[in-house]
């Protein structure tokens, strides 16, 4: 009995454990709302959470953790559509409220994060 008592708050422990060194991504329509598409996902609190644009028809793909560099684990139509979204961020376009603050970082700390870390500083949603 008291092994099964030991094993459930293991699996609880373990569904709390922040996952630093992954990231989920999140598809929305473009200019779709943030917090609308981060909200149709489970996820915890301080877990990191991306929503980029899917420029493609038919239905989006799944949300999906990622723990190793995110372009280099998507498929050539992700990749365009990660693309696209980054030039739209270059754009100057109004950012939407559902993004987390972008933290401050100097140029040299800008250079030695990971990929990851970048695009969630520019796609990052608030959790």
């Amino acid at each position: 009995m008291m092994g099964k008592s030991v094993a459930a708050r293991i699996v609880k422990l373990e569904a709390r454990r922040p996952r630093s060194n992954e990231i989920l991504l999140v598809w929305r329509r473009p200019d779709a709302d943030v917090k609308s598409a981060a909200r149709a996902v489970k996820f915890a609190t301080g877990d990191r959470v991306i929503c980029l644009e899917w420029f493609g028809e038919g239905p989006l793909p799944e949300p999906k953790w990622y723990r190793e560099r995110l372009s280099s684990e998507l498929g050539a139509a992700e990749n365009e559509y990660l693309t696209r979204s980054l030039e739209r961020v270059q754009q100057n376009r109004p950012r939407d409220p559902g993004f987390a603050e972008h933290p401050p970082v100097s140029a040299n700390r800008a250079r030695e994060l990971t990929d990851n870390d970048l695009l969630h500083m520019a796609f990052g949603v608030a959790t």
